[in-house]
């Protein structure tokens, strides 16, 4: 993570030195979040497929053709289509085609910090991980930040308004043009011109919602809905999630004696005790919870509910990573629609 913000750092100084006032766009979290979800994702597809097929090589007579040069082939295709298209609507699959050439890139980070290319490096699904929640971490701190400024709202406005020569605009990206000049102000002269000429340009209709859509929409719906409805129950799960995280910790700290053949607590490595260490302190904190929501503090218990999420998702998970590698994956999932779960809850009370 410090290696992410140090990168991050030398490129905004970078940026500065070129661009000396560079402007964001409107969508870069939305662009950011399709990167991103699209490296995950092929990180487990490609773990998954090589499980599933007993690690194939392709190649042979000496030679072995790693997917890390796949890759570098899809990362360049990303940068290939940002540089020689002009349409604003190949950004997404960009950031998408990127994302993935990312993944393949980064899923062979054990050959890279190996002295022997040792693919199965144990450690290397916690730094994978590692990496992916530094740069979710970037994610959401560049999200945070200040709004975009009124220049940046009128760029934008006339970014968007650009892409009806293109055929790209719609009337979704027109109402999205016309709410960026009502944040841009009325002091720039552009700003009534742009708003004059979007009324003038011919738009496509919005794109109607596929079934896709629609299925998931109403998944989505449906799941809020019981959320909503029952909050006691889903605070009672994640109670019997902390007890579980413990035990669990617990089991996995006395096989490693067992296997050790000792019976002592010098047996277990620096990693036994992080994992139990960490899992103790959710395990406290959804306990601390459990009492305050008995006691009617029902915001405080959310409050510690969450920290005991977020403890385990950015703790006790890196350390899962060492222990189980990519078997990890499913305790990580739970943990994060559990906090996506209660999160919806607490913004339901706040309400």
């Amino acid at each position: 993570m410090f290696t992410t913000g140090l990168l991050s750092s030398v490129a905004v100084v970078i940026l500065r030195r070129v661009i000396p006032q560079p402007t964001r766009d409107a969508s870069f979290g939305a662009l950011l979040q399709a990167f991103f979800v699209a490296g995950v994702a092929t990180v487990l597809i490609i773990r998954t497929q090589l499980w599933l097929t007993n690690y194939p090589q392709l190649g042979g007579g000496g030679l072995h053709i790693a997917h890390l040069l796949y890759g570098g082939i899809f990362m360049a295709l990303a940068i290939g289509l940002l540089l020689v298209l002009l349409n604003r609507s190949i950004k997404t699959p960009a950031a998408i085609v990127g994302g993935v050439g990312f993944g393949f890139f980064i899923d062979e980070l054990g050959k890279f910090i190996t002295s022997d290319n040792n693919y199965f490096y144990k450690p290397a699904a916690a730094l994978i991980y590692l990496v992916f929640v530094g740069i979710f971490l970037l994610i959401r701190m560049l999200e945070r930040r200040r709004g975009l400024t009124p220049e940046e709202s009128l760029a934008n406005a006339i970014a968007l308004l650009s892409s009806a020569a293109t055929g790209d605009l719609d009337e979704r990206g027109r109402a999205q043009a016309l709410a960026l000049l009502d944040q841009a102000g009325h002091s720039d002269p552009f700003v009534a011109e742009t708003r004059g000429l979007l009324a003038q340009v011919d738009a496509l209709p919005s794109r109607p919602p596929t079934r896709l859509d629609r299925a998931a929409a109403a998944v989505r719906a449906r799941y809020l809905e019981l959320v909503e409805r029952f909050p006691n129950a889903v605070c009672w799960v994640i109670g019997a999630w902390g007890v579980l995280w413990l035990l669990g910790s617990v089991e996995l700290v006395a096989s490693v004696v067992t296997q050790r053949g000792g019976d002592e607590l010098s047996d277990l490595s620096f990693v036994n005790w992080a994992t139990l260490a960490s899992s103790s302190v959710s395990g406290v904190l959804v306990w601390v919870g459990i009492r305050r929501l008995l006691g009617g503090d029902r915001p405080g218990a959310y409050r510690l509910f969450e920290r005991a999420l977020l403890v385990a998702i950015f703790v006790t998970s890196v350390f899962s990573f060492v222990e189980s590698q990519f078997g990890a994956v499913f305790g990580l999932a739970v943990d994060v629609l559990l906090l996506f779960t209660l999160n919806r809850i607490a913004a339901g009370e706040r309400t």
